[in-house]
């Protein structure tokens, strides 16, 4: 899939998990508190990590030409906080 990725927003991809759907959410950046920001920062200075065994979670931000994918125990702590509040807005 080809998507053009906005330079101003934060997109989101979840994959995997027990059902294996695919969700994505976006969030404008403007709209990220400062602890969000900096561990969405974080995820893109650690390597993508490939998906670790069943049931589990991966999650692909991307900002502008930036990718980062991050199993789920591997995702900054900070970051919670952001998908707990993106929780209603994930979509297929």
């Amino acid at each position: 899939m080809s998507e053009a990725v906005s330079s101003d927003r934060l997109t989101i991809e979840r994959s995997g998990g027990f059902a294996g759907l695919t969700m994505h959410t976006s969030v404008p950046l403007a709209d990220l508190r400062p602890g969000e920001r900096a561990a969405v920062e974080e995820c893109f200075h650690h390597p993508s990590t490939p998906p670790s065994g069943a049931d589990r979670f991966v999650y692909r931000f991307r900002v502008g030409g930036r990718e980062a994918v991050v199993r789920e125990e591997r995702l900054p702590g900070a970051i919670q906080p952001l998908l707990d509040r993106l929780a209603g807005s994930w979509t297929r």
